[in-house]
């Protein structure tokens, strides 16, 4: 058992909190029972499973798995209630292709909150490509928890301007923006790859300019916006169900 903060280890664990020391190790960190029990199901390659004294379940015998005190829990875990047990994963190198069915592009999401959510709805609604922008880091831990294991199963890319123009000048954009064509009298072509931007400015001039369409979520006079997961989700689950 680790009972050293000081472990070298553990400092090196605790470093990932930070984005420069996960791209350095290529690592991320993953919390709590169910999202491990969803890792190990989706394959990806886990570096080590470090779980406290309050733990008592089946990752105790797995070949990664690390025992440490509770003081040395309470430095790796964000949590506010942890739950014991907590995961270190290889992030996947994933090479940028065009995508197979329909796809999102994400141009700017700064918030981890909203990209989180965003992930874990594209996965429920079946879009395995996401394609990130200029946005935020999508294995910081605040995402990794908005994202549940939705994170594990879409295949993330993050691409530049040339990247856009090179996997995705050949399938059809819809731009999500409020002067759109109303998205219930819209008629979707398929596949396609859905773009939704920057949650204060939209999507970005570059962006916009390879959109072919754009569509708008209808709403009363007295809402000006709505939240970029939520607007996504509304997006994703109506467009990629169309008849």
């Amino acid at each position: 058992m680790i009972t050293s903060k000081s472990n070298e280890l553990i400092k090196k664990v605790t470093s990932l909190k930070e984005k420069k020391y996960r791209n350095l190790h290529g690592e991320f960190i993953v919390e709590g029972i169910k999202q491990i029990r969803e890792a190990v199901f989706s394959e990806l390659e886990i570096v080590h499973i470090f779980y406290s004294p309050l733990y008592n379940g089946e990752f105790q015998n797995h070949s990664c798995a690390v025992p440490v005190s509770e003081d040395v829990f309470s430095k790796l875990s964000e949590e506010v209630t942890p739950q014991g047990i907590l995961a270190v994963l290889k992030i996947p190198h994933i090479l940028c292709e065009k995508p197979e069915k329909n796809a999102i592009l994400l141009d700017g999401i700064s918030d981890p909150g909203n990209l989180g959510t965003i992930i874990r709805t594209a996965n429920a609604a079946g879009y395995c490509d996401l394609y990130l922008r200029n946005c935020t880091d999508p294995y910081a831990p605040k995402c990794i928890r908005a994202a549940m294991s939705g994170i594990f199963f879409v295949r993330i890319h993050i691409v530049s301007d040339q990247d856009v123009l090179r996997f995705l000048s050949d399938i059809p954009m819809l731009c999500a923006d409020m002067s759109g064509e109303n998205l219930y009298e819209f008629s979707v072509p398929q596949p396609f790859c859905l773009v939704i931007g920057n949650e204060a400015n939209g999507v970005s001039r570059f962006v916009r300019d390879q959109c072919n369409y754009t569509v708008r979520i209808p709403m009363r006079e007295t809402c000006e916006s709505l939240n970029a997961g939520v607007s996504a989700g509304i997006l994703m689950y109506h467009l990629g169900y169309q008849k």
